[in-house]
């Protein structure tokens, strides 16, 4: 059971390592946050709340963000 803080903190830990994938953010972050012990089973038991999990569509975030990054890029220019 996740505490209210951590139900907070979890949908941005999993979104962290959802967008850790070399194009949004890169790969080394999830690397380099799977070494800190403590935050590592931490993540790995967010990852297997139900609760947590239910809603998130990772594929769709993921593209989501793609998409809105490129828009975020292109009216930079």
């Amino acid at each position: 059971m996740l505490t209210s803080p951590q139900v907070i903190v979890a949908p941005f830990v999993v979104r962290f390592y959802a967008c850790s994938n070399g194009d949004l953010m890169p790969k080394s972050f999830k690397e380099g946050m799977q070494k800190l012990p403590n935050f590592s089973k931490w993540a790995d038991a967010i990852h297997k709340q139900e609760s947590v999990m239910y809603v998130f569509d990772e594929k769709s975030i993921v593209e989501r963000t793609t998409r809105r990054i490129a828009k975020m890029k292109e009216q930079a220019k």
